[in-house]
């Protein structure tokens, strides 16, 4: 029997499937490549960080924050006097305590805020982590920005969407708003690429970087692995993809395709953190008329695509998760709660028949798969 060990919040949880009854075990394949410390410090170099910069942060995944982290060292090495870190409020709280040795002020900014900020400073950067994103194809700096302090364009996005599936890896008209506002951002941007350990930054104006970094996104695993039936999904090392429902979701959309009509396919996802954004929330409290809102146009409310993924998505397929959300919570999105791995393939395979294969993906936040 193999021992498969898939990351489950901050710990990794056991997931043991008979030889015969397991299909495949995807995973982001390992590399010699990552950078170690000495050359991000030679890649930062190069990048020419001057003082009179503000750095907006716009995610703290575990590699950003070790990269700003070195940023902020170096900055302090050469006494830069006028340097400062901004980010949105609910990312705050890890980046300052990542700047906590450093004296440069970390300012939580919202899209009233942000720009008279960013007048006050000769540069601007921004940081952010390549990922996949549902709604957009791609996560990164332009996408990011729109999220957090765009709202109107934010709007226009999700709004110019073709229709209520989960799109990651298509670069479309979503894509081109966030790209074309971002545009008008005098700044340039640094693109991560691999989390926690950092396998690739790119660096320049921010359409440059995020186009870079997301052909380095793509070289990872692809597969030519069969659907299946049954699928165990779990996202990468990287904590931000386990802390909220909202984010580790996107661990299940951006491999959906690899599980058949009608299968099951059941997420790891411990969200220690709760749901995550304003419309799941509402959601499960009945306070979100998803048609009315739809119809009416009104305003983008943080994570509202996942509710439409969910609905979509519910009709064709057994969604499970296990969670320490709240079952009540999770019914009303029209998930199957499972107490523990081993529940939810034991429970999967007495519905499916006894010799039906598993596939199981872990890092499913990073990988490339089509089925």
């Amino acid at each position: 029997m193999p021992e498969l060990w898939l990351k489950y919040g901050e710990t990794s949880v056991v997931v043991d499937i008979k030889y015969e009854n397991l299909s495949a075990h995807i995973y982001p394949t390992p590399s010699a490549d990552y950078m170690a410390e000495l050359q991000l410090e030679d890649e930062l170099s190069n990048m020419d960080i001057a003082d009179n910069t503000i750095i907006v942060v716009l995610s703290v995944s575990e590699a950003v924050l070790a990269l700003v982290d070195l940023i902020s060292q170096r900055a302090a090495r050469k006494d830069y006097a006028c340097m400062a870190f901004a980010s949105q409020k609910n990312l705050a709280k890890p980046l300052k305590n990542v700047l906590r040795k450093q004296l440069y002020p970390v300012y939580e900014a919202t899209y009233v805020t942000l720009f008279s900020l960013l007048n006050k400073y000769k540069n601007v950067l921004c940081i952010s982590q390549a990922k996949y994103d549902p709604l957009f194809g791609y996560c990164g700096t332009p996408t990011l920005f729109l999220r957090q302090f765009s709202p109107t364009e934010m709007n226009e996005a999700f709004y110019s969407r073709s229709n209520n599936l989960p799109n990651p890896r298509q670069k479309l008209a979503p894509l081109e708003i966030a790209l074309r506002t971002i545009d008008n951002l005098n700044a340039n941007s640094i693109e991560v690429v691999g989390s926690p350990k950092i396998f690739s930054l790119h660096h320049g104006t921010i359409s440059q970087s995020f186009n870079s970094a997301t052909r380095s996104l793509d070289l990872g695993q692809k597969t030519d692995q069969e659907k299946s039936q049954i699928t165990i999904i779990s996202p990468s090392e990287d904590l931000e993809s386990h802390l909220t429902l909202c984010s580790s979701l996107n661990s299940l959309w951006n491999v959906i395709e690899m599980v058949k009509e009608g299968g099951q396919a059941a997420l790891l996802s411990e969200n220690s953190m709760g749901l995550g954004c304003e419309a799941l929330e509402m959601y499960v409290q009945e306070r979100l008329d998803i048609q009315k809102h739809l119809e009416k146009k009104l305003q983008y409310l943080e994570g509202l695509e996942q509710v439409l993924f969910l609905q979509e998505l519910t009709r064709n397929y057994a969604l499970g998760i296990v969670s320490t959300l709240p079952e009540y919570y999770l019914l009303k999105l029209g998930l199957v709660p499972f107490k523990s791995a081993k529940d939810c393939h034991a429970k999967a395979l007495s519905k499916f028949g006894r010799s039906q294969k598993i596939l199981v993906i872990s890092g499913a936040d990073i990988l490339s798969l089509t089925g």
